[in-house]
C-alpha cells in the first residue's frame, strides 16, 4: 500500500466525473476539479470505486507540472457508515409499528370472539322469550343487530390490519434486503487518490485524475426510417452503455470506442500446411454441397446523390473508432442501462420489391445503401421504420464506403408463388454413359397496388465445380434474365401493371457421368 502525500493544499469538495471514454469491455473515466495553486498544491480524489485498476491512475493538470500521483486502499465502511445509520433508524422505526399493527390484529381477533359471544346471548335470548305468552320481538332484533355489527366490525378491522401488517413487512423485508447488500460493499475496499502539482501561486489548476475500471460495456443500436419518395434513409445511430462500478456517471462526456484492449496485439503464427494422400478404391459420388460466395463490395453507389453529412463526431484510432455523445449522459452504476443518441445520417438509396420464394413466398421491400457515414457500422440490433415500426432484426458489420442492405417489411400488395412442374432422371448417351436430371419451376407475380410496380424475383441453380459435370439452362426459361454464373443466381425484373398477373419458368439441366453415384446433384 502507497503512501499519502502530505496535503499542503486541498480542495474538500467531491470531484465530478467529467468525461468517460466506454470501451466494449471496460471504461476510462476522468475526474476533475479546480485547486488553488502553490509549490505543492494537492488535489484528493475521494470513494474511487473497487473496480478500479491502481496500476492505471494518471495525473493531469492544465496549468503547473503534475509531481507525482499517490493512492491508496481503504476500507468502505465509514464511507457507508451515516447510510447504514439511516436503515438501521428506518427499520427500527419500522419494527415498532408492525409490533402496533399485530396489537391491533390480536385485538381483531378478541373482538370476533366477542361476537361469537353476543350470538350466543342472542340465541339464548330467544330461546327464552318463546316460553313466554307475549315475546319481545324487538328485543331479539336488537340482540341479533349487536352481533351483526360487532362481528362486521371485527372483519374490517381484521382486513385493515392485516394489510397493513403485510405492507410493513414487505418494507422491512426491502430495508433488510438493502442493509445486507450495503453490509457487504461496506466489506470492500476503495481507492483514495491524490496528484500533487507545482503552480504559480494566486492561480487556480484544473486537475485531472484518469483511470480505467471494469465491469463497463456499450453496444450500437440502430434505427432506420424509409424516406421513398426521396430515395434516402435516414439512419439513427443509439448505444446501449452499462456500467456496475458502483460510481454513477453525471452528465459526463461520453466517448464509444471500438477499440478491445483486453485484446493481444501479437499477430498469430502460422504453420506449415501439408497435402497427402492414401490410396484407395472408392467410387465418386455427386453430392450437393451448400456455400455461400462472399465478395469484396466497393464504396460506390448505383446512387450518385450525395447523402447528407452525418450529425456527429468521430475520430479514427488506427484499427478503431471512438465516437463522440454530443450531449452530457446519465449513466447509474448499478448495472442498469443507458440509451444515449449517437449520431443520425441520411443515406442514399436504392428501393426494389425483391422475391426468393424457395425460401420464403413473399416480397419484401428492401434497400440497397453505401455507408457513407463518418465511420464502419458495429454489430448491433435495428429497428425498421416504414409508415410505422416494421420489424427488429441484427446489422451486420458494415466498413465505411462499404454497401449493405436493409429490408422494411413485407408488401401485402404484391404476391408471389412458385411451384415444381418437373424433377425427373433421363439417361442419355450411348450405353447409358451419363445421366440428365431435368428441373422445371414456374413462379407466379400478382400486383394488386394502385400503379405500375417492378419486382425483382431470384432463384438459383447449382455451379458446378467438376470438368464432367455441367449444368445449363434451357431455351425455355422465360427469357429477360441476369445470371451471375459464380452463384448460380437467376434475376428477373419483372414489370406489373395494376392488377397484372404474370408467369415466369426456370428449366435446367445438369449432366452427370453415369461413373458417379446416384446421390442428389
Amino acid at each position: 500500500m502507497m503512501t499519502l502525500l502530505p496535503a499542503v493544499l486541498l480542495l474538500a469538495a467531491a470531484p465530478r466525473v467529467s468525461a468517460v471514454v466506454v470501451y466494449p469491455d471496460r471504461a476510462q473515466v476522468t475526474r476533475e476539479l479546480s485547486i488553488p495553486c502553490g509549490p505543492r498544491a494537492v488535489a484528493r480524489f475521494e470513494q474511487i470505486p473497487p473496480a478500479a485498476d491502481p496500476a492505471s491512475f494518471r495525473g493531469h493538470s492544465d496549468a503547473g507540472t503534475v509531481e507525482g500521483v499517490r493512492a491508496e486502499e481503504s476500507p468502505r465502511i465509514q464511507a457507508f457508515a451515516t447510510e447504514r445509520q439511516k436503515l438501521d433508524d428506518q427499520l427500527l422505526a419500522l419494527s415498532r409499528e408492525i409490533a402496533v399493527q399485530e396489537a391491533l390484529n390480536a385485538r381483531g381477533l378478541r373482538l370476533a370472539t366477542l361476537a361469537g359471544r353476543y350470538d350466543d346471548v342472542a340465541v339464548n335470548l330467544v330461546n327464552r322469550e318463546l316460553t313466554t305468552p307475549k315475546p319481545d320481538f324487538k328485543a331479539w332484533q336488537a340482540a341479533f343487530d349487536a352481533a351483526l355489527a360487532t362481528r362486521q366490525k371485527a372483519a374490517d378491522d381484521e382486513i385493515a390490519a392485516g394489510a397493513k401488517l403485510r405492507e410493513l413487512r414487505r418494507k422491512r423485508q426491502e430495508l433488510e434486503l438493502k442493509r445486507t447488500r450495503l453490509t457487504a460493499s461496506a466489506r470492500r475496499s476503495e481507492y483514495r487518490a491524490e496528484v500533487q502539482v507545482s503552480c504559480p501561486a494566486g492561480q487556480q489548476a484544473r486537475v485531472e485524475l484518469t483511470y480505467l475500471v471494469g465491469g463497463a460495456s456499450w453496444q450500437p443500436t440502430y434505427e432506420a426510417r424509409a424516406e421513398e419518395a426521396a430515395s434516402a434513409v435516414e439512419l439513427s445511430t443509439y448505444a446501449t452503455v452499462s456500467q456496475a462500478t458502483g460510481e454513477d456517471w453525471g452528465q459526463a462526456r461520453l466517448t464509444l470506442s471500438t477499440a478491445q484492449p483486453s485484446q493481444s496485439a501479437t499477430p498469430p503464427e502460422i504453420h506449415p500446411l501439408r497435402v497427402y494422400a492414401e490410396q484407395a478404391e472408392t467410387k465418386k459420388v455427386l453430392v450437393r454441397r451448400e456455400e455461400v460466395q462472399e465478395h469484396a463490395e466497393g464504396g460506390e453507389s448505383a446512387n450518385t446523390t450525395p447523402s447528407t453529412p452525418p450529425a456527429l463526431q468521430a475520430a479514427a484510432q488506427g484499427l478503431s473508432v471512438q465516437l463522440t455523445v454530443p450531449e452530457p449522459a446519465d449513466v447509474p452504476g448499478d448495472g442498469r442501462p443507458a440509451r444515449v443518441f449517437v449520431g443520425r445520417s441520411r443515406l442514399a438509396a436504392r428501393f426494389a420489391f425483391r422475391a426468393a420464394p424457395k425460401l420464403m413466398p413473399f416480397v419484401f421491400r428492401v434497400a440497397d445503401l453505401d455507408n457513407t457515414g463518418a465511420f464502419p457500422l458495429l454489430p448491433g440490433p435495428l429497428d425498421a421504420f416504414r409508415n410505422g415500426f416494421v420489424a427488429r432484426y441484427g446489422l451486420e458489420r458494415v466498413p465505411q464506403g462499404g454497401r449493405f442492405h436493409l429490408t422494411f417489411g413485407i408488401e401485402e400488395g404484391l404476391r408471389v408463388k412458385r411451384a415444381v412442374v418437373q424433377e425427373m432422371q433421363v439417361d442419355s448417351g450411348l450405353f447409358n454413359s451419363a445421366r440428365r436430371y431435368h428441373y422445371d419451376y414456374r413462379f407466379e407475380l400478382a400486383n394488386h397496388r394502385p400503379g405500375e410496380q417492378v419486382v425483382e424475383l431470384s432463384e438459383h441453380i447449382p455451379v458446378s465445380e467438376l470438368e464432367d459435370v455441367t449444368v445449363a439452362l434451357e431455351e425455355k426459361t422465360t427469357a429477360g434474365y441476369e445470371l451471375k454464373p459464380a452463384d448460380g443466381l437467376v434475376t428477373w425484373k419483372v414489370k406489373l401493371a395494376p392488377g397484372e398477373t404474370k408467369t415466369l419458368e426456370l428449366i435446367y439441366r445438369v449432366d452427370v457421368p453415369a461413373s458417379y453415384g446416384t446421390g442428389s446433384p
